[in-house]
């Protein structure tokens, strides 16, 4: 098994420009249903705008989000809208908000509306008949607009904004979930995970906030280790080791981190994301942009140590796929060399691939301490 080394860094605060971002459909306000809404977007108001992002599982790792809120980053005002928890049945999982999410967010500066399913029905896909499993899941998309509005109107930060949400309204809310959730199990007659545990769960937290940022940071940082040790497919792709990491704020806050993978080069460390195709020339946009996302706090940190030491760092995105001749590696390429590689690749991308491309380029050139590479899944 691979050896696992383990990071502690420092943020400040984050800059970034996204490159990779398409065009938002804007919504009045006033017609907004988060259940018909797509995954991203623009909300007018008559006073103003801002972007949304919805996530439909509160686990990050179930229900890649990242790149829904990657395409609204550029908005002046940014919100994502996370279940409290969501419950699949007692035959399916059962996922809840960590603090580390929470975290997360206040750093970005992304406004967070809490929200809770309200509906469901039972599963009968294939091989689910006779199963205790939820589908079709719907929000209180009321309970979801009113925050909405609150925030349009919210002139502090979103730091301010997620810590008064989380402080003096989670525990209500969470409540409301549990309830909606008793209700649709006795509506649909599928049998939901027991109560009891969330129960304790959330006494636990009206005993003592702090325990709720220990016991959801310690999850997210076993998380981060499951995943550090974690095999996948494909392994001719890893170039270097596992690790995890450890980021704090000014604001005393830590959260943890677990990139692909980090390679050690001419004394510099590299934080890498990998995104591979096996089918495709370049992987999807999606998973471009979740590959982005994550690297955006990576590429922000002001300091970086390794056993007390500090050490040189930069973060890249790998990408692969088929079919690729040779590779390129912005921002160090020329004007010159990404004509070369479009060339050499001329009918292997797609015009929508190339234009995909130069964009990278462009990402690359205009955020510090990021790397974009572009080349074939070789296989040895």
């Amino acid at each position: 098994m691979a050896e696992i080394i383990h990071f502690t860094g420092f943020i400040k605060g984050v800059t970034y420009t996204t490159y990779l971002g398409e065009k938002l459909n804007k919504i009045n306000i006033d017609s907004f249903d988060i259940n018909q809404a797509s995954g991203s977007g623009l909300i007018k108001s008559p006073i103003t705008e801002l972007a949304y992002s919805k996530w439909v599982s509160p686990k990050r790792t179930r229900s890649y989000p990242f790149a829904r809120i990657y395409a609204t980053y550029n908005a002046s005002k940014i919100i994502t809208i996370i279940p409290v928890i969501k419950d699949e049945g007692k035959d399916g999982d059962r996922d809840i908000i960590q603090y580390s999410t929470i975290s997360w967010m206040n750093l970005l500066n992304i406004y967070i509306v809490l929200a809770y399913y309200e509906t469901a029905q039972k599963s009968n896909k294939k091989g689910q008949a006779t199963r205790d499993k939820l589908t079709n899941q719907k929000f209180n998309h009321e309970f979801v607009n009113n925050q909405i509005h609150e925030i349009l109107a919210y002139r502090q930060s979103a730091l301010h904004w997620n810590k008064n949400l989380f402080e003096k309204k989670f525990l209500q809310i969470f409540e409301k979930a549990l309830n909606s959730y008793d209700e649709i199990s006795n509506r649909t007659g599928v049998i939901i995970h027991a109560r009891v545990g969330m129960d304790n769960y959330l006494r636990k937290i009206t005993e003592e906030f702090e325990h709720f940022k220990n016991i959801s940071l310690k999850g997210s940082q076993n998380a981060s280790k499951r995943e550090a040790m974690t095999s996948h497919k494909l392994e001719y792709l890893a170039d270097g080791l596992k690790a995890t990491f450890s980021i704090e704020n000014y604001l005393g806050g830590i959260y943890y981190l677990t990139p692909d993978e980090i390679v050690f080069d001419n004394d510099m460390y590299i934080i890498q994301e990998s995104k591979n195709s096996s089918k495709e020339s370049l992987p999807k946009l999606s998973d471009i942009q979740d590959g982005l996302f994550k690297l955006i706090l990576f590429s922000n940190l002001d300091s970086l140590t390794l056993d007390g030491k500090p050490v040189d760092f930069v973060t890249k995105l790998k990408l692969t796929g088929k079919n690729v001749v040779g590779h390129i590696i912005f921002p160090d390429a020329t004007v010159q060399d990404l004509d070369y590689f479009l060339q050499a690749n001329m009918t292997v991308f797609t015009k929508k691939q190339k234009e995909l491309i130069r964009r990278l380029s462009l990402e690359a050139e205009n955020n510090q301490k990021l790397k974009i590479q572009v080349s074939g899944n070789y296989t040895v």
